[in-house]
């Protein structure tokens, strides 16, 4: 690889900006309730649009790699993937390998109401793949809306469990 400009190889300069994600909700349950529901993965297909299955050895920690089966229209793919950072009851974020890769970066913010979850995806796809990268965005965008809607569906039709204006449990 040739030097570029500046010190960057030429690979670098060729990089393409992929879009970030962002969703953001406020849940009305405690910040703890809503990490421990979100990263029990156990939970992951009844909120999730795509997740058919996941496997993992062990705790749920900063170093635990697993694999999602994800349904893909009618094909069902293996996603693997690492948690690179778990800051409970705060911040989760989850490194994805091929043939897709991405980071979805989840933050728990306690407020006043509740928790407010916001993920940031980055993804990264490789190849061909980069040429659908604004239709894949905006496909995950979607799905982000509809799987962050789920999640509050579910969490809210539970008792009690927001905090009042106070921070105590209503």
């Amino acid at each position: 690889m040739l030097p570029a400009f500046g010190g960057a190889s030429l690979k670098q300069t060729k990089e393409v900006a992929m879009p970030r994600i962002k969703t953001s909700l406020e849940i009305l349950r405690t910040q703890q309730e809503t990490f421990d529901y979100l990263t029990d993965l156990r939970n992951a297909p009844e909120w999730s649009t795509e997740v058919v299955d996941v496997t993992y050895d062990g705790e749920l920690g900063e170093g635990t790699t697993g694999k999602d089966v994800r349904k893909m229209g009618r094909k069902e793919m293996v996603m693997p993937w690492e948690v690179t950072t778990y800051d409970a009851p705060r911040r989760i974020v989850f490194e994805y390998g091929p043939p897709f890769p991405a980071t979805a970066d989840f933050s728990f913010e306690a407020t006043a109401r509740g928790t407010l979850v916001t993920c940031y995806t980055d993804l990264r796809p490789r190849g061909w793949w980069r040429l659908l990268a604004p239709i894949m965005a905006k496909e995950a965008r979607k799905a982000d809306e509809v799987q962050f809607a789920k999640v509050k569906a579910i969490l809210e039709s539970r008792g009690n469990g927001a905090p009042n204006g106070e921070g105590r449990m209503a």
